[in-house]
């Protein structure tokens, strides 16, 4: 399996990645375009963010996206106009929002939360034709299998329990032990990137520390060699989907 081609894209931190908000956050993908610039596929929005103090975003709205959050840690809460209620997610918890047609909502999380968030384009004319929903998977959904000398949690894709309306969409997060290597495929004409939530690693032969992303720059498989206990997410979908994706929305 082809591995060569790995990059790691520049560092987007911000510490107020939006008005009002303490946070410092490093968004790697906006607007469906990646920190060197190259189209990211149908992966729209990509951002890792930590939660200085509590805050609540007011109600707004969204449509035609599916938007997936990973809470690493900490406590984050939602409220939408569909269920009329709040609800509250934890470390390990994750929901996938697929707006459709559009739906209004509130989010908020307490201070110390860590989040990674994504937003995919399953197809934007189609997606407006669609009823919107929120689905929340507790940590106990998700399972971690071996695969040599790493272990594998499918999220979405595979085993995962997540399903998501964007084509051929994959995302598995992988942990490493020290001195370990790992070598998963992610298949031929895909659009990929690793993010390394921690630890230090080298990824198809590039090196990445916390925080990293990594492009595989169309390589058909990852290889990740630990030189610390790690933990990554490993993101991919085709690059060229069945339908155009949108940019710069």
């Amino acid at each position: 399996m082809e591995t060569t081609g790995a990059t790691v894209l520049p560092r987007q931190d911000r510490a107020k990645p939006a008005p009002g908000i303490d946070a410092v956050s490093n968004r790697v993908v906006e607007g469906g375009y990646a920190a060197d610039g190259q189209p990211s596929a149908a992966l729209f929005f990509w951002s890792h963010t930590r939660f200085l103090s509590d805050f609540t975003f007011g109600l707004h709205p969204h449509e035609g996206f599916e938007i997936i959050s990973f809470i690493l840690e900490g406590r984050t809460r939602h409220f939408d106009t569909g269920t009329n209620r709040w609800l509250d997610l934890r470390g390990g918890d994750a929901q996938i929002i697929r707006s459709g047609s559009g739906l209004w909502h509130r989010e908020g999380a307490a201070e110390g939360a860590r989040v990674f968030q994504m937003w995919f384009d399953p197809g934007f004319d189609t997606a407006l034709r669609t009823e919107p929903s929120y689905t929340d998977h507790p940590a106990g959904q998700f399972t971690a299998r071996p695969s040599g000398d790493a272990l594998v949690t499918d999220q979405v894709g595979g085993d995962g329990p997540i399903r998501a309306r964007t084509e051929g969409l994959s995302i598995r997060r992988v942990a490493v032990v020290r001195g370990a290597r790992a070598e998963l495929a992610v298949g031929a004409d895909r659009f990929a990137l690793v993010y390394v939530l921690g630890g230090e690693v080298t990824v198809n032969g590039t090196r990445a520390t916390t925080d990293d992303t990594v492009s595989l720059g169309g390589a058909s498989a990852m290889t990740v060699e630990a030189a610390d206990s790690a933990d990554v997410f490993l993101v991919s979908l085709p690059s060229q989907p069945a339908y155009q994706p949108v940019r710069g929305r």
